[in-house]
This record gives C-alpha cells, structure tokens and sequence, in this order.
C-alpha cells in the first residue's frame, strides 16, 4: 500500500510499505486524514516523539474492508480514536486512559493514519451517521480535542471565555463554549484569514492582537476579567496575556505543547488566585461526546474543512503550510 513516510525532517515521500495486518481488529481503508499542527511539528523535526522513519496523520475516518470484531461489518464508515491505553494501570482504572504512560499512538508505537490502509482494535472506532462524510468524521478527534479541554467544570454555561488562537483547535473551542453556553466568547488571532471564519460562525468578538488592544478588549467585553481563558496558540506571550485577561478565581486552559521553556510573571496568578490546568488529548467519552456533535450536526463541521487532496500532494501540501498559507483544516484522501 502507500503511506506518506517522513523520511527526515521536512522530507515526506509517498512510497510503498507493508499492508498493515488487523489481527483480532478491523482494517480500515483511510478515506480523509486531517493534517494537525502536531504533524508540521513531526515534518520539522520538533515533535517530542514522533521521530522519523514515521508515517505521518492521526486525525482519521474510512470504511471497513475486514473485521474480527463482532460490531463492525464491511462497509461500515467509522472515525478512529487515535490512542491505544493499556487499561491496566492506575490511570487507566481511574478513567484517565489519555495519560496511560505506555498509550500507544500513531506515529508513536503505532503506524500513522496517512496511509491507504490502517489496522486498528474495534474499541477505538466510532461510527458515522449516513449522510456525515469522511471528511466530517475525521474533524471528531480535533473536536474531541476542544470537548476535553471545555470539560469538568473548565466552562460552564453563563461563563465569558477567551481563546488566544483562532486555528483549528482555537474555533473548535469557541463553538465548543458556545454549545456549553458560554455567554461571551472572544478570539485572539492575527491571521486575517481566521478572523474572518471566526466572524463567519457567529462568534461574537474576534481581535488582531498586532493592531488592538488585547486587554482593554477584554475589559470593555466582561469589567473584571474573563472567567476562563484557552490558550490555543504556542507563542510565547499568549500565557501572560492569558493571565492579565483572566478574572479573580478564574480559569486558565493550556492546550499546546510550547517550543520551549517559557519565562512569564506569575504574580497575577497569585493575587487572582488563578487556576491554570493543562488539557492533553481527551478520554473515550470524550471522543464519542465530539462524535455525537459531528454526526447530530449539533456542530456543522463542513465550514471547517478547507480542502481534502490526494495522497500524493501530501508534501506539497506540508511544505505550503510551514510558509502559513491560509487553511483552517487540510485533510489527505489516501485512496485519490
């Protein structure tokens, strides 16, 4: 089969590589692979453990073409939850299987999903509803990224929540507060281009940091601060902008992996007694909550898919977003 195989940083090569073999799982034929942020950070070389030789894509929907597994037949469509837990350890036992130090994920103990076939257990697939294309479905673990961070208590409903990030993951959060609620949802980001989709989807202030005052944006939008703010971006400034914008006894949520140490003050979050929590992944429940939005289309996904090409573009297409072209979400489909 074909895979797009990171052979070194920033050389990707669509080559052929061993069928993968399902086992007592379910072989899938890959029919739309998101491009995420972590996969241009694999492409440069930066990625803390997807190293090459590694095929690349982790965000993932195709159609079964074998199955050892009672509830999938051939045919159906389903969404991959990229992570394999051991469900044996403490973490596991205590329902946080996205930090069973010895998951497995693609790229990391398991093959990338930028490939024509991928073999993966039955209890990591979600299905599709009918009329929800591939390209839909594999927008799920991206969501289901946002679902987790908004979760346990992070935004509630009458809450005003800032994201600093308006890319994928950033809008995600956005609509995601929206659903749970929030009452005011404001977004940093100085690409026009995200600006513009932000405003499109209804959110209701959207800011150029470069060119606005930041803070007194906030402040005209809530006086004493916001009750949570979403970093979505890696820029260094982002976690001292996130405390000066938060309230007293509000929340801080730290989505990316930084490219490095940071150096911030810390005092705000000590007079404001703020919380600031890290949000990695997300747990099943958390995956199958984003599937149901997908599949319900409580939240429209289609606006978010900037263009789905074939296997073959894929190191043009890598190549295109290290330059910052304008894209929200890219996805590869393997069998074009």
């Amino acid at each position: 089969m074909r895979a797009a195989v990171l052979q070194e940083p920033r050389h990707v090569s669509v080559v052929d590589v061993p069928d993968p073999v399902p086992e007592d799982g379910v072989l899938l034929r890959m029919r739309a692979v998101g491009l995420c942020g972590s996969d241009l950070h694999t492409w440069r070389g930066h990625h803390p453990f997807r190293k090459p030789p590694v095929v690349l894509g982790h965000e993932g929907a195709g159609e079964v073409v074998s199955s050892a597994d009672p509830v999938f037949s051939v045919g159906d469509r389903v969404a991959v939850l990229p992570a394999l837990s051991c469900w044996e350890c403490t973490r596991c036992e205590a329902g946080k299987p996205h930090l069973c130090a010895a998951k497995r994920v693609p790229g990391g103990g398991w093959p990338g999903m930028l490939s024509e076939f991928f073999a993966a257990p039955g209890r990591v697939l979600v299905p599709l509803a009918d009329e929800i294309g591939y390209d839909e479905g594999a927008l799920i673990e991206p969501l289901a990224v946002a679902w987790h961070c908004t979760s346990d208590g992070a935004v509630m409903a009458g809450d005003s929540v800032a994201v600093l990030g308006g890319g994928p993951i950033g809008s995600l959060v956005a609509a995601v507060s929206r659903i749970r609620g929030a009452s005011t949802v404001l977004v940093s980001d100085v690409k026009s281009y995200n600006r513009e989709f932000l405003g499109r989807q209804g959110v209701s202030r959207v800011v150029d940091p470069s060119a606005t005052d930041l803070l007194a944006a906030g402040a005209a939008l809530t006086g004493d601060g916001f009750d949570v703010v979403v970093v979505a971006s890696g820029h260094p400034s982002c976690l001292a902008e996130a405390l000066a914008l938060c309230r007293p006894r509000g929340r801080v949520v730290l989505l990316p992996m930084f490219a490095g140490p940071l150096t911030v003050d810390l005092n705000p979050a000590v007079l404001k007694e703020i919380r600031i929590q890290g949000s990695t992944i997300y747990t099943p429940a958390d995956f199958r909550a984003a599937a149901r939005l997908i599949n319900t289309r409580t939240l429209d996904a289609r606006p978010y898919i900037t263009d789905v090409v074939p296997l073959d573009r894929t190191p043009a297409i890598l190549t295109a977003l290290d330059t910052g072209t304008d894209h929200l979400k890219i996805q590869i489909d393997p069998t074009r």
